[in-house]
């Protein structure tokens, strides 16, 4: 908006950034003394060219900054009649904004790198919990790699599944699959690997057994 205003004219903007323009009214004086109107008002000189011209730049700059608006924010600003009044109120309301999105981020950030299976969940409710994650990184503007989304949930889902990572590791589909198709494989795998852990001599004894 400041770049598109800004080329419509210096006026323009100076409207935005300092407000309107109020022309300088004196009382016209005739040989040293005031004329005056009825009521004792003195005769006033009326507005330059200039100040004509700066007038209808406000008028420029109100109307375009209006329609730049928002539907959603119509109504804030439906009550403000100068373009710097607008201006002030959607930068509060973008600051505002913007410190919101930020916490989000954080948010998303801790719980990415934090997340863990909980103890007795299945492959399916954490699978759930991650993916929300990643949607919320996502609509705070940030987005991970296939091999960074798809490691970190490996690592969250414990020990038991070591094995597991490590063949999608040897086999380099931890760069490759899709959060959702690292799942599905997995998936396919969990009875067959939760069998396993329950049979003390099966392959993931070791790994069971070690804090």
């Amino acid at each position: 908006m400041e770049r598109y205003l800004k080329r419509l004219g210096r006026d323009v903007w100076r409207s935005v950034e300092e407000g309107p323009h109020v022309p300088i009214l004196t009382p016209i004086a005739a040989d040293g003394a005031q004329v005056r109107l009825g009521g004792g008002q003195a005769a006033m000189n009326r507005p330059t060219n200039d100040d004509l011209e700066k007038m209808e730049k406000d008028a420029i700059s109100f109307y375009e900054i209006s329609c730049g608006v928002a539907p959603d924010n119509l109504d804030i600003i439906i009550n403000y009649k100068y373009s710097k009044e607008i201006q002030d109120v959607l930068k509060n309301l973008y600051q505002g904004f913007e410190q919101a999105q930020e916490k989000k981020l954080t948010t998303a950030l801790n719980e990415f790198t934090n997340f863990k299976a909980r103890p007795g969940e299945s492959l399916d409710d954490s699978f759930k919990r991650f993916n929300l994650i990643i949607t919320k990184l996502s609509n705070a503007g940030t987005v991970r790699s296939n091999h960074e989304t798809n490691l970190q949930f490996l690592n969250g889902l414990g020990r038991r599944w070591t094995i597991n990572k490590m063949i999608v590791q040897g086999e380099r589909k931890i760069q490759t699959l899709s959060l959702f198709k690292l799942y599905v494989e997995l998936h396919d795998q969990e009875s067959t690997m939760l069998k396993e852990c329950t049979d003390l001599g099966g392959p993931l004894a070791l790994v069971v057994q070690t804090p």
